[in-house]
Formats: C-alpha cells, sequence, structure tokens
C-alpha cells in the first residue's frame, strides 16, 4: 500500500515540487520583467538579462545558463544572476552549484527573502530537512507575511513528521479547506495513504468544490484497487507454480496503464519564492484552486 500510494507523489505532489522549481521561476520572471536588473543606466545589460530569463521561462536552461553566466561577469556585483544560476542549477540537479551561488547572491545582498527561499526549497529538495528549516526561517524573518514562504516551511515541518506545525502554517496561509488539502499532499509523499485520505477528506467536508481533493481520493482509491489486484496475482501465480499440471488455474494479469493521471483542472497551485518550481524555484505548496496546470 505504500510503494502504490508513493506514485500519488509522482502524479500530484510532484507536481508540486516539480512545480516549485517552475513555479518560483515564473514570479521571478514577472518580477523581473517589471524592474531593471542594472538600473536605468544600462539598456544593454537589462535587455541580455531580460533575455536571458525569457530562456529560463521558456525551459531552455542550457541557454539561459550561458547568458547569466555571461552577464554575471560583465557584472560581478549583482546578486541577481548568481540567485538566477542557483535557480537553474537546482532546476537540474545540480545541487552542489545551486548552494555555491544561492551563497554568493547572499553574499551579495544578505537580506534577499527570495534567495532564501530558493535556497531553502533547494534543500528540501535534497532531503536537507533541518538545513532547509533553518534557510527558511531565515526567509521569514526577512519577509514574515510572505505566503510562499511559509507554504514551503510548512512543507518541510510536514516532511519532517511535524505535521501539527505544518497544518498550522498551512491553514494561516491557505484557510482552512487547503491546508487540509495541501498536508494531504504531504502526508501523500511520504507513503501515508490513510493519513492523506483522512486530510483530503476533511477537505472536502470543509469546501465541496475542492476539486484537487476529490480528484486526489480517487486517485488513491485507484491506487489500493491495482494493489489488490497485484496481490490477488501473485497468489494466484504462486497457486499456479504448485499446482498440477491438470489444474485450471486463471492468473490474473496486471493492468499497465498509468497509475495516475492528472487532468487539467485538478493543479495545486505550489508557493515558493523565486524557485517555483517552488518559490522562485517552485513548489512551495500555495493555496490550492482548481485551475490550469502551472508550467
Amino acid at each position: 500500500m505504500k510503494t502504490s500510494v508513493c506514485c500519488l507523489v509522482l502524479a500530484v505532489l510532484s507536481s508540486l515540487i516539480a512545480s516549485g522549481c517552475q513555479q518560483a521561476a515564473n514570479r521571478a520572471g514577472s518580477i523581473a520583467s517589471s524592474m531593471p536588473f542594472f538600473g536605468n543606466q544600462d539598456q544593454d545589460l537589462n535587455t541580455r538579462a531580460s533575455i536571458a530569463r525569457v530562456m529560463e521561462q521558456q525551459g531552455n536552461l542550457r541557454e539561459a545558463e550561458e547568458k547569466f553566466t555571461q552577464l554575471q561577469k560583465d557584472a560581478a556585483e549583482n546578486p541577481v544572476m548568481p540567485h538566477r544560476l542557483g535557480i537553474i542549477a537546482s532546476r537540474n540537479g545540480d545541487y552542489e552549484a545551486a548552494t555555491i551561488n544561492f551563497k554568493r547572491s547572499l553574499e551579495l545582498d544578505p537580506h534577499n527573502a527570495e534567495v532564501l527561499a530558493d535556497w531553502g526549497y533547494s534543500l528540501f529538495l535534497q532531503g536537507k530537512l533541518d538545513d532547509a528549516e533553518a534557510v527558511l526561517r531565515r526567509a521569514s524573518k526577512e519577509s514574515s507575511n510572505d505566503p510562499r514562504i511559509m507554504n514551503n516551511l510548512a512543507i518541510v515541518l510536514g516532511h519532517a513528521g511535524r505535521t501539527e506545525e505544518s497544518l498550522a502554517l498551512f491553514r494561516q496561509v491557505n484557510g482552512e479547506a487547503a491546508g487540509w488539502l495541501n498536508l494531504g499532499y504531504v502526508h501523500a509523499n511520504r507513503g501515508e495513504g490513510g493519513k492523506a485520505a483522512a486530510c483530503f477528506s476533511r477537505a472536502l467536508s470543509l469546501d465541496n468544490q475542492l476539486e484537487p481533493a476529490a480528484y486526489a481520493l480517487v486517485q488513491i482509491a485507484e491506487l489500493e484497487q491495482q494493489a489488490e489486484r497485484r496481490s490477488d496475482q501473485q497468489t494466484l501465480t504462486a497457486a499456479k507454480t504448485v499446482a498440477p499440471p491438470s489444474a485450471n488455474v486463471d492468473v490474473v494479469h496486471a493492468s499497465h496503464e498509468p497509475i495516475l493521471k492528472t487532468p487539467a483542472h485538478a493543479a495545486v497551485e505550489m508557493t515558493h519564492a523565486s524557485f517555483r518550481a517552488q518559490s522562485s524555484l517552485d513548489t512551495s505548496v500555495s493555496s490550492a484552486r482548481a485551475t490550469a496546470p502551472i508550467q
């Protein structure tokens, strides 16, 4: 059961986390487009940085990385370039490079809450929960009202098993129903199918129009059924191997269809600072709402 429910993470929570880095990136892009990177005096650098951000948002990470790297050489004291490079490195799974770049950005701008939030989420993706919590708490001190930071902190606390603290933050930032929904995703990611289902049911009892919660419950039920079918198949296969040749044992073959299907209407927005595939990166679970997938 635990193994099966983990697949729910790949379809739902994965889009949260992978979304963590992507959403953060998208948000950072909107900030970058409205504010000059280098001030109004250097139009050439601003133009080049804007092009690099567009490439990043479109998923052309290699080209974006090359352009930001060159920009960093041309403007070594600008904290935006190592920040963006840290986000790109995180999205590529190069966490060593990500940490180097986030630290460099913070050396240039020590109180930047978005950089801290993105670095915290990157640490979460690495499974470094204690470090992630410490960095996210630093971020919250710099920007105590940022819901993305608090959502990411709630995710980290939930994965550390501190579910009461996690739920309190989720509810504070997103409201009662969405708070339970997001905690459900955390339980699903931990392989705790029963607890996840209980959270999704609680969310629906508070808001019967919360489509992501209903969809998640359907997926959990489907996973349970598939687990039962696999168990039945294994039992029948074992019986066939010991039965005499004349025995007529029907073996039920497991379905090879995808275990989880994520519909366009069942996306849950996750918040994270600029990293958003959570932050500017991209996975804080932000307020849940039925919407188109975030990509």
